[in-house]
């Protein structure tokens, strides 16, 4: 009898593992950032205005449950510390690129405080040290921002990237498409191109001409432009970059980990710029087409998709449309108040702030097609970024920026409605796409998602571990010999270690240190945080000054 059971449960346990998928080749992660789950059902309406026989997104036939996605210490997330999760594991804190947080009396989930402002590796990370995957990352912001710096750098303030940039640049990425030309400053140009990077900045048809990695395309000074305003002969669309990248990246036996992020969802739903936010998404989702074809010709590929947090809230349905009958109001009567809105109310506002007020209601007539009533002129000279204003900053102070005053006269004349400027609490919305159908339902956490990232990639009780691998403690990888930490400037410093002939010397933000002379390279980037006056550097190192 008891060898019966003993080869049932042996049996049991065969079928169990050969039951569970074998890890993939390839993952693409797609991050449409700030997208709220009302914002879904008004672009997928809205492509169908534009195109009455386009009634489905790309993603839909692929979307199989929410996930509830928080900060460390707060339900409602900041896009740092939530992709942050989505790519290492825990959750951080508002401002945290893949860092962990600092502890507090009202943490969402358990932390070690010993661990506070570490470094974490991310799956990236992993993904090319561990696996030798190419690595890849396409977005429409600026590169060093938030969800593109969270895969492949490490900071306590999201907004330094002056720590964020470089690391970026050193950390072996082999694809990077995105906007930021302004930020990828001569030397680091330079080192690109010394490491046998094609660098393109602003010049489209090297990036089109490009048939090999590793590659660094950039256009535009910060972000890329909203698609709306883009000059199309001289700008790629997102779906454009994704399908680029894909091309190159799948040219690693080995496979390849891709981001790829609608940035600037969020920078509309920010503004309450619901057209914009609308167009940005389908941008998005065009992109996510492109992965998904490949996907689904590959058959060795997993595709992630969904947003890091909701933001602003937009949805068809206001106060106007209560008025005006909202469920006897056609499409085209809900869609067609937003035809004749030309620029952002980011641009618009830009604009405002630099003419006359004489020259406004021209203005809105050109890029709006109405002419403003004078009260909400004389209401946008309230703004308190409007420095011509006749009224004392001290009475404009606390009021909205021109760009956010502008949103209620753009959107008022709409049925479009939105509950904040900022983040919201909501749970987002998850597509996957996996060849055998291995997808998580239901309402899985920021945590759930991490997991299955490090399932399908083989990496599951391989990132702790790696974390204390890459980004060990310099005070206790050097314990015992002579450290001297000499200041370089506002953000970078120099490591110096001694251990009797041995030298070893690295500078903050590098992947490489000099040991004895000799440059000794690293398949990571070493980061310094100025809170704890650490270096967090391969714990191998030490190995180079025990040499006799």
């Amino acid at each position: 009898m008891k060898r019966f059971v003993l080869s049932t449960l042996l049996a049991i346990s065969v079928l169990f593992l050969i039951a569970q998928p074998k890890p993939v080749k390839n993952v693409i992660l797609m991050i449409p950032d700030g997208t709220s789950t009302s914002l879904l059902s008004a672009a997928r309406w809205y492509q169908t205005y534009l195109d009455s026989t386009n009634t489905t997104l790309n993603i839909d036939p692929y979307l199989c449950g929410l996930v509830r996605t928080h900060s460390s210490d707060a339900p409602i997330g900041d896009s740092a510390p939530t992709t942050s999760c989505y790519v290492s594991g825990t959750p951080s804190q508002t401002g945290f690129v893949s860092t962990y947080p600092v502890a507090t009396d009202h943490d969402l989930v358990p932390l070690d405080a010993t661990r506070a402002y570490q470094p974490l590796a991310t799956v990236l990370e992993a993904a090319k040290i561990l696996q030798h995957k190419s690595t890849g990352l396409v977005f429409t912001c600026e590169f060093p921002h938030a969800t593109p710096a969270d895969c492949s750098a490490h900071s306590y303030k999201r907004g330094r990237y002056s720590v964020i940039a470089p690391q970026m640049v050193h950390n072996h990425l082999d694809v990077v498409m995105g906007g930021g030309v302004k930020y990828l400053k001569e030397s680091y140009q330079n080192d690109l191109k010394n490491a046998g990077y094609n660098v393109y900045l602003d010049d489209i048809q090297g990036f089109r001409n490009c048939s090999k990695a590793p590659v660094w395309a950039l256009f535009g000074e910060t972000s890329m432009p909203y698609w709306l305003e883009a000059d199309k002969q001289q700008t790629p669309s997102l779906a454009e970059m994704t399908r680029k990248a894909i091309d190159l990246l799948s040219k690693n036996e080995n496979g390849f980990f891709l981001m790829v992020e609608g940035s600037k969802v969020d920078w509309a739903a920010h503004d309450n710029d619901a057209k914009n936010a609308l167009i940005e998404f389908i941008e998005f989702d065009k992109a996510c087409g492109e992965a998904l074809r490949f996907a689904e010709k590959d058959g060795q590929t997993v595709v992630v998709i969904l947003p890091d947090h909701g933001t602003g809230a937009v949805t068809i349905g206001n106060i106007k449309a209560c008025n005006d009958g909202y469920d006897k109001l056609s499409l085209q009567q809900l869609m067609s108040p937003i035809d004749n809105y030309q620029l952002s109310n980011w641009s618009m506002g830009e604009k405002l702030k630099k003419a006359d007020t004489t020259e406004w209601a021209q203005l809105f007539e050109t890029y709006f097609g109405f002419t403003p009533q004078p009260a909400e002129l004389n209401f946008l000279t309230t703004a308190s970024d409007y420095s011509n204003s006749t009224i004392p900053y001290e009475q404009r102070k606390n009021n909205l920026s021109m760009c956010k005053m502008l949103s209620q006269i753009l959107y008022s004349r709409t049925y479009f409605g939105f509950t904040t400027f900022g983040h919201t609490i909501e749970n987002v919305f998850l597509a996957m796409y996996h060849p055998q159908n291995d997808v998580l339902r239901g309402v899985p956490t920021n945590i759930d998602i991490f997991n299955y990232l490090c399932r399908q990639m083989g990496l599951t009780d391989k990132m702790s571990e790696l974390t204390s691998d890459i980004y060990a403690d310099h005070h206790q990888v050097f314990e015992g010999f002579e450290v001297k930490i000499d200041s370089v400037d506002k953000y970078n410093r120099k490591l110096t270690v001694k251990n009797k002939r041995n030298v070893l010397t690295a500078n903050s933000f590098d992947n490489y240190v000099i040991v004895n002379n000799r440059k000794v390279d690293l398949n990571s980037v070493i980061v310094y945080v100025d809170k704890t006056n650490t270096f967090y550097l391969p714990k191998e190192l030490r190995l180079h000054m025990e040499l006799k």
